[in-house]
């Protein structure tokens, strides 16, 4: 049910989106055990010389860079504070791992929303009973 918007400002090549796809997705299956299949991940780009993001603000060792991602992930209510932090955890050290994007780079922000304030089409909204 997760719907993940990824907000960039550089080029990324085809194969580095399918790799922060993917990342993102297994993250998310294995921190907050949401099914295979529920992929929702859109691409947004926005101008670099139009972003203003701080350096180096709540960081301890290296600056962000123009490499920066900003990725909102708006899911269900109900995950504990330790899940949270395992998703955070498990996306920056994967997603170092499989990109060229640094963990200083990686900005996250969790909104929980309602069940109820959900709907997948149909006009219905599918996540609660009627």
């Amino acid at each position: 049910m997760p719907l993940v918007k990824i907000f960039h400002g550089s080029d990324f090549t085809e194969e580095a989106v399918k790799q922060v796809n993917q990342t993102i997705h297994l993250a998310l299956v294995g921190c907050f055990q949401i099914p295979k299949n529920d992929t929702f991940q859109l691409w947004i780009a926005t101008d670099s010389a139009a972003n203003f993001v701080n350096p180096n603000y709540l960081l301890t060792s290296e600056k962000r860079n123009s490499n920066f991602i900003y990725i909102e992930i708006f899911c269900g209510p109900g995950r504990t504070v330790e899940q949270k932090q395992l998703l955070y955890q498990t996306l920056v050290e994967k997603m170092e791992s499989a990109t060229s994007l640094s963990k200083q780079n990686i900005f996250i922000l969790l909104n929980e929303v309602p069940l109820e304030n959900w709907s997948f089409g149909d006009g219905k909204a599918q996540m609660i009973a009627f």
